[in-house]
């Protein structure tokens, strides 16, 4: 090698380190300023690893609204980022964002400080198939990373509509748009001497995880939806009661299915490419908020244990309320899925909806609220969360 062309690769070499010294440099002189200023800043970023495929990928990364954190418009997502690579490469999206304590968290009996964590969604686009999937963020100090995995969607999709229940249809004819449909949100149970009720919390909003969907694909006319099959289910997101509410009772032993009126917001968005005279074209279809409850509707008789598990609480007697404190998150659904029927223009589809079994320890839960019509003056129920899991947001009892 000759010592010209040694000298070249060392210079380039030291020019990279010294581009990334700066960069990172910056950021922390923009962290420590805004510290300084008394408005401190955080930064989270993501790192998009596209699939191995031929061709480009186009990606869309998106930060969805929250109140110390808001978008543009409350009903819009904001855009972080558009771009190209080459199908197989990553790219890091860095986002600036407000940072605000909301919370506290014990860590190995320390406690830590856990502030505002909005949520984004991530597509990727390319002519091998699509990927659009919301993802969670858990900020706990100034600089957050986090890493995605964009894997073409393999899984079920949409389906055409067929006959639509008109309780669970939402028509959009405008973009952005707006609905409620009816999504199931938990179980309740009851037995003889008690009645129970689904509360929400709304002066801190209660919050769950329920099930958002979205679309990608290529397309020459940015107006009209993706078909059925480039729909698929998003993941979870975080969705927060708009009200202070509480269901209906049931007892006597009954079984109920709670059902909540959840408001879901719609957007879709079309970026023209030269190269290739078409869209790369995608859509959300997530929840925002419950906006209230509707009468539980009974399902059955509830059957409980020959005897209480060893992890109940109890024997108690008088009336309680009972939250699901603290709250974890994970991935897994609930066991209470909702059809529903998205109509967009002229493209109808069947989409599922079910709750997840995770929360966010940033909100208060849901809460279940429970009346002693025993007349017992002495200790005679037993309580625990089913499968000893407070994220089932289902409580069984034994009464004696």
């Amino acid at each position: 090698m000759s010592r010209k062309l040694l000298l070249a690769l060392t210079f380039l070499v030291v020019l990279g380190i010294a581009v990334v010294v700066m960069a990172a440099t910056y950021e922390l002189f923009l962290l420590f300023n805004s510290w300084l200023e008394g408005k401190p800043l955080g930064i989270v970023k993501i790192s998009v690893e596209t699939p191995k495929a031929d061709g480009i990928c186009f990606i869309a990364v998106h930060r969805f609204f929250t109140p110390i954190n808001p978008t543009k418009a409350w009903n819009q997502t904001d855009v972080i980022y558009r771009g190209k690579v080459k199908c197989g490469e990553s790219v890091v999206v860095k986002d600036t964002i407000r940072l605000m304590q909301v919370g506290a968290r014990d860590v190995n009996g320390e406690v830590m400080p856990i502030y505002d964590s909005p949520e984004y969604a991530v597509v990727v686009v390319s002519k091998s198939g699509g990927f659009n999937r919301i993802i969670q963020t858990d900020i706990v100090k100034p600089i957050t990373e986090v890493k995605v995995k964009a894997e073409f969607e393999s899984g079920e999709s949409a389906r055409p509509a067929e006959a639509p229940s008109t309780s669970r249809t939402c028509k959009i004819s405008s973009n952005p748009d707006a609905c409620v449909l009816d999504v199931k949100l938990a179980y309740i149970n009851s037995i003889p001497g008690l009645k129970t009720a689904f509360g929400l919390e709304g002066v801190r909003p209660s919050a769950m995880h329920v099930e958002g969907w979205g679309s990608s694909c290529i397309s020459s006319e940015p107006d009209t939806a993706c078909p059925p099959s480039a729909w698929r289910s998003g993941g979870k997101k975080l969705t927060i009661s708009n009200v202070g509410e509480i269901s209906d009772y049931v007892s006597d032993g009954q079984r109920a299915i709670v059902w909540g009126g959840v408001e879901y917001l719609y957007e879709r968005h079309a970026v023209w490419d030269d190269e290739f005279e078409a869209y790369w074209k995608y859509e959300f279809f997530y929840p925002r908020a419950i906006g209230g409850l509707s009468t539980p509707q009974v399902v059955g008789s509830y059957t409980p244990p020959p005897t209480p598990p060893s992890y109940a609480a109890g024997p108690q007697n008088g009336s309680c309320e009972i939250n699901f404190e603290k709250p974890y998150p994970s991935d897994t659904k609930l066991n209470l899925t909702a059809q529903a029927v998205l109509n967009i223009g002229e493209v109808s589809l069947s989409i599922s909806i079910s709750p997840y079994q995770s929360g966010d320890d940033r909100h208060p839960t849901p809460y279940l609220s429970i009346v002693d019509i025993s007349g017992k003056g002495y200790p005679w129920y037993y309580w625990w969360y089913k499968n000893n899991d407070r994220m089932t947001y289902e409580v069984e009892f034994y009464g004696s």
